[in-house]
This record gives structure tokens, sequence and C-alpha cells, in this order.
């Protein structure tokens, strides 16, 4: 058996893989895993600094559960957008979606301005718009403070 025929994250008959998690960023998905509790019961696996032809090197997740949460998924674009989620079924991959973006998110991440209503008054929901296609950067539509995508995902909401 060659090097390149091991197999070091095992096969899963049914749930969902998140690959293409960028190097170093897994454990910070399995945090966000780990606050459903509809997921607290699901086998994982974490595989981290994998070789990847595309990346270079890449973190990956299996979990053995049904499908993920919406707002997972909208949190998951946030800190590491361009993932890919797999759903499998009897072994094999029979969905495949590259998580993007919005170009809109609610209530999602704080505002980064301290002064913003939405930090003073907790029932006021945040929105977040980009501010031009294809940039990294969104504008809170109270206070119209700029983030980076970068800030706003290090100001996940619970």
């Amino acid at each position: 058996m060659t090097p390149q025929n091991i197999l070091l994250i095992p096969k899963i008959e049914r749930g969902i893989v998140i690959d293409h998690i960028p190097a170093g960023l897994g454990i910070r998905v399995m945090a966000l895993i780990g606050r459903w509790p509809e997921l607290e019961d699901a086998v994982v696996t974490l595989g981290l600094n994998y070789k990847s032809t595309r990346m270079g090197r890449k973190d990956m997740i299996k979990l053995q559960a049904g499908p993920l949460p919406p707002r997972l998924l909208q949190m998951l674009a946030l800190v590491c957008a361009g993932v890919t989620i797999k759903r499998i079924d009897r072994f094999e991959v029979v969905e495949k979606v590259v998580v993007q973006v919005p170009e809109l998110f609610d209530n999602l991440a704080r505002c980064i301005n301290p002064n913003c209503i939405t930090n003073a008054e907790p029932h006021v929901a945040t929105r977040f718009r980009r501010i031009e296609s294809g940039s990294r950067y969104f504008k809170c539509a109270h206070c119209e403070r700029v983030c980076s995508l970068d800030e706003l995902a290090g100001h996940l909401k619970a």
C-alpha cells in the first residue's frame, strides 16, 4: 500500500463533511458546531493540516448527523467562506454546496462600534450589507460603521 492510498479520516455512511476549511480554522468551526444542542450527540471526526492541491493545507470535519442548522451555515460563511459542505448517504456524496458570504446578513455578528445602538439595546437586531460586490467589507445598517469580514467573524453572536 502506498502512502497515497492510506485513508487518514474514515469514510462515513451518512452525515455531513465540511471540507476545504482553511488550515488552522478547524477548531474554530468545531466551537461553532458545539453551540448547537441538536449536534451534541453527533459523532465527529476532526482532521487538521491535511495536504490539499487546491489550498496547500486544509482542515476537514466529518459529522455523523442530519442537516446542519441554517444559522450555523450562515456563521460558517462569515468565519471561513468557500468551505464545501457535502451531504453523504451510503458512503457517497449526494449533495455538495460551496458556502459563500451573503451580500446582506441579519443578527449574526455584533457591530464593532461600541456606541452602536445594537450594543446598547440588545433587542435591536444587527444588519450588515456588503459595501460593494466582491468586497470583504460590510456596513452596519444602524451606525454605518464599516467592518471587515474578519472583524465580524470575531464578533459572532451566541
